[in-house]
């Protein structure tokens, strides 16, 4: 009986570690990047477009995009209704 519990108390927590945070969305850019065998990770983080081309230089394949997830797209235009976008939407 011990066992199960802590085994569903360690699948709560990953399950509650494994949202994406907040920040990770604040950026207008987003690097595409490539890391081989047809693997694309992203990262939108960065406020201009240069500060991202600085971040991809160098790497085959990489670009830039803008930010579909930044919360002004979706028309949301303070933190309080941002706050609540994330909850629902993300």
């Amino acid at each position: 009986m011990k066992k199960i519990l802590l085994m569903a108390a360690l699948a709560t927590a990953a399950l509650v570690q494994a949202q994406p945070s907040e920040a990770y969305f604040r950026g207008n850019w987003c690097a595409k990047i490539d890391r081989g065998g047809g693997s694309v990770g992203e990262r939108c983080d960065f406020p201009t477009f240069a500060t991202c081309r600085a971040y991809i230089a160098g790497e085959s394949r990489s670009f830039c995009v803008q930010n579909q997830w930044q919360a002004g797209n979706w028309g949301v235009r303070d933190s309080r209704t941002e706050h609540y976008f994330n909850d629902r939407y993300r």
